[in-house]
């Protein structure tokens, strides 16, 4: 039996009364927090341009593009959803897997879900299914060695998550939804040069792998058989192209008892989040009175991913290559005492000040945190003043993981950030009580209705 069947069958008759209710509760958070993403990327500069050559008057309107108000094909809609909440960097990661599964899987399942009319019983079933599927595949992959040879597992996995969500509310039988994934991992792409010169292609990953998706639960539909050994084959098998050492087991290891949704984290700050345990750090240091100008030298150690990814400028030429810099990020944190949306601006990276601070910091990466990633994403940074004080601060997993989890008020609270300024705090409040609702709505137009302009 091959891998993907092993992690089908289950998955094809679980039903929602099925589920537990932290899956349930987690996928809630995922849908809020992934939409207030999408709102906030909507309003990003090249957003308006990208959506308007998917939109138009020979397009069938069959799903929402959230934030516009428009409405285009449900495949143009979940790509064009799916980029803009990858658009910000503050959609949530989950850290085996070393992927980004909100962008992908909600906007594809919302999309898809708007389109056949589901219920949100129906969503979140599809959501908590996308998750299991992208998150154990790309556990399972070695994320370690996968992004460090250049791929994004966001990309490369989600394509997985988005069919087996899509899959799910077409309710395909094990064949079906076996064959899609079959179809999706032969889509399988996302690159990480990207940060060779600063391009702003990262987010069209996320879109990019909703599109395959979609394509792949499509073609299922049609006849299409995709290869149920996609991942194992010998010869062009996923995990053998894309990495060297890798555990088949993860992904059927405690199937049905224990749901991946539960064990992602959700972002605070607006950045790559291998920057979040060395803003963390600087934070602290920061309320322990730490001031920027006193400082002389700053030397962070984290794992070797985070040093290749978020260590190669501390002069970032545009705001893509601010998001991973962990120089810029230290830098702004002690100067701004906060990494949100304002810290990545065009005008706020080219000040001379916070590059000052962040040409000072230098970066090695250090076995003792290489060794437990991704299990452990940590760092410590040293700090000396001109006065001569040497201090310390070490993080081992950042605020937003799931053992220091964003509470409940956190997470509304930074939905209201995102989507107040795009729907106005009177829509955003509403569609936080549709959320915490979800599973009672018949029609998941009503929320999405909410969330145009």
């Amino acid at each position: 039996m091959s891998v993907t069947t092993q992690l089908s069958e289950p998955l094809v008759g679980l039903q929602y009364d099925d589920l537990p209710p932290d899956a349930v509760n987690a996928a809630k958070n995922a849908i809020l927090d992934t939409l207030g993403c999408m709102l906030a990327g909507a309003q990003t500069e090249d957003m308006p341009a990208i959506v308007q050559q998917l939109t138009g008057d020979e397009l069938p309107e069959q799903s929402t593009v959230i934030g516009f108000g428009k409405k285009t094909s449900v495949h143009y809609a979940l790509l064009l959803n799916a980029t803009m909440g990858h658009a910000v960097e503050l959609d949530d990661v989950h850290k085996e897997a070393k992927s980004h599964a909100g962008t992908v899987v909600v906007p594809a399942a919302l999309s898809y879900g708007e389109h056949l009319g589901v219920s949100g019983k129906e969503l979140l079933l599809s959501v908590i299914i996308g998750y299991e599927v992208m998150l154990r595949i790309g556990s399972a992959i070695n994320a370690s060695e996968h992004r460090l040879k250049g791929w994004h597992a966001t990309g490369t996995c989600g394509t997985f998550g988005a069919a087996a969500a899509i899959a799910k509310l077409e309710q395909f039988d094990l064949k079906q939804f076996v064959s899609a994934l079959g179809l999706a991992g032969t889509q399988s792409s996302g690159l990480w040069a990207f940060t060779a010169d600063g391009a702003n292609c990262k987010k069209f990953h996320a879109g990019s792998a909703a599109s395959s998706g979609y394509m792949a639960a499509t073609l299922t539909r049609g006849g299409l058989t995709g290869p149920a050994y996609i991942l194992e084959a010998e010869d062009g098998g996923l995990f053998r192209a894309s990495s060297n050492h890798f555990h088949f087991d993860v992904i059927t290891r405690d199937i049905g008892k224990k749901y991946e949704i539960t064990r992602v984290s959700h972002k605070p700050y607006a950045c790559c989040r291998s920057m979040h345990p060395s803003i963390q750090a600087a934070l602290t240091l920061k309320d322990k009175g730490v001031e920027p100008e006193s400082i002389k030298r700053v030397k962070v150690k984290t794992y070797e991913v985070a040093k290749v990814q978020c260590g190669f400028t501390s002069s970032p030429k545009n705001v893509n290559e601010a998001r991973f810099s962990i120089p810029y990020g230290i830098a702004v944190a002690f100067y701004d005492g906060e990494a949100l949306l304002e810290q990545f601006t065009e005008d706020r990276i080219t000040d001379r000040k916070v590059l000052e601070l962040a040409a000072k910091v230098e970066i090695e990466a250090d076995e003792t945190f290489s060794k437990v990633y991704p299990r452990k994403w940590g760092c410590q940074l040293e700090i000396e003043t001109y006065d001569g004080q040497h201090l310390v601060e070490v993080v081992d997993d950042a605020k937003g993981d799931p053992r220091y989890p964003l509470s409940r008020l956190e997470l509304q609270e930074k939905f209201m950030a995102l989507a107040g300024r795009v729907i106005g705090r009177e829509k955003a409040v509403l569609v936080m009580s549709l959320v915490d609702r979800l599973e009672k709505v018949e029609h998941i137009g009503e929320l999405i209705e909410l969330c145009s302009e």
